[in-house]
């Protein structure tokens, strides 16, 4: 897999990264051809690519019913079901679960953990939002987290980290 993703007029619209399935049939994937220019931009000027460290939270999506029967934000938002020692996330002062808790006799959820309910002044649409964030930004960058722990809302900022370096 590798080289330019084109739209019917020859634009460079992304590029092509992998493939899944066997030989040139399955289904790929590309890099947008923004995020690509902004990546050798960034090479061009410091000469390395600066990736944030992963955050050091692990998230479950909750929306809807089980929040409401969470007494959570029906609207939705991420939340946190751990948070590694010595990450981005405990260092900031989020919080991960205290209990685990069966909801409607069918699902085990860890709760009593922050809630994540806007990243960057965004609402969460789903699992991919908190990864879909940390796309876009550098290591040394801030995070900022819209989160509720015991009712209250506040906002967290999150220093990222600079992930080690690729060779």
């Amino acid at each position: 897999s590798g080289g330019p993703l084109v739209d019917s007029r020859g634009n460079v619209i992304g590029i092509n990264t992998a493939i899944y399935g066997q030989g040139n049939i399955g289904i790929g994937f590309a890099m947008p051809i923004n995020r690509a220019k902004t990546m050798l931009d960034e090479f061009q000027k410091n000469g390395k690519i600066s990736l944030p460290a992963p955050l050091g939270v692990k998230t479950m999506y909750i929306a809807g019913d089980l929040a409401d029967a969470l007494h959570l934000p029906s609207s939705g938002g991420l939340l946190i079901q751990s948070v590694e020692e010595g990450s981005a996330a405990e260092e900031s002062g989020l919080h991960g679960p205290t209990e685990r808790v069966l909801v409607g006799g069918r699902y085990w959820v860890n709760t009593g953990g922050d809630f994540i309910t806007m990243i960057e002044g965004q609402t969460i649409t789903g699992n991919e939002t908190l990864q879909r964030a940390l796309s876009h930004k550098r290591g040394g960058d801030m995070l900022e987290l819209t989160v509720i722990l015991h009712g209250k809302s506040q906002t967290i900022k999150v220093h990222l980290a600079e992930a080690p370096q690729v060779i």
